[in-house]
């Protein structure tokens, strides 16, 4: 399957790295480091991620654990002229690849069966991205609701190889937290030169329905699918 991601999801994933042993923690680092641990103790959610630009979700998953560890999901993504939809249940998986519907089942050497074990990768806790040696500056203030506002600005340098269009210039993760400590959002900034221009891309990442996902719905018409 062809994945779709957009410029700032691509940067999140060459990003999805185990931070690195440091002499001394970073402002915040803590809230993230639980919020990760928290994320992944999840029976179910939603994970939603926002064009800041549109305020529309242009990647949304969703998944949910059974009672043997066994994950059923749903990916919805879009834009650029891209639409791909996918739904797994450990047993089958349905694909919506720009129009063009397809189908596995778990004979077929191409197929995944996810679990708590073998996470799929927006359920690992990469998904809340850090990347302690890339920070260049970091800070945290209290936010006007009684929480936590971190943000850490990277250098691009230290970032890796950048796979999305133009040249990484800058990248920031700013992540909210409530009075209680919990993971509220997080946002990530890309800045990237196209042709001599600077252009930034910014997408916020909501987990919501925590533990509270009834059944993931399949996401793919298969209507005519073996006709």
């Amino acid at each position: 399957m062809r994945k779709f991601f957009t410029a700032a999801a691509a940067a999140m994933l060459a990003l999805l790295c185990s931070c690195a042993a440091s002499v001394s923690p970073l402002p915040g680092e803590q809230l993230i480091l639980d919020a990760r641990e928290w994320y992944t103790s999840l029976n179910s959610a939603k994970v939603s991620v926002v064009n800041d630009a549109t305020g529309e979700a242009e990647q949304e998953f969703v998944f949910k654990y059974d009672e043997k560890g066994l994950m059923t999901y749903s990916y919805v993504g879009t834009g650029d002229g891209i639409y791909i939809a996918q739904y797994n249940n450990g047993r089958e998986q349905f694909t919506n690849d720009n129009g063009a519907v397809s189908s596995l089942d778990s004979s077929d050497l191409q197929f995944t069966a996810y679990s708590r074990d073998v996470p799929y990768p927006m359920a690992d806790e990469g998904l809340i991205l850090f990347y302690k040696k890339g920070v260049a500056s970091s800070g945290a203030i209290a936010s006007e609701d009684g929480g936590t506002v971190v943000n850490y600005v990277y250098d691009p340098e230290k970032l890796g190889e950048y796979d999305g269009e133009g040249e990484l210039a800058g990248f920031s993760a700013t992540y909210r937290f409530d009075g209680s400590d919990g993971f509220v959002s997080m946002t990530q900034k890309t800045d990237v030169n196209i042709d001599g221009e600077t252009v930034t891309h910014s997408y916020t990442i909501y987990i919501e329905d925590r533990n509270s996902v009834d059944r993931v719905e399949n996401v793919v018409d298969i209507t005519g699918l073996n006709d």
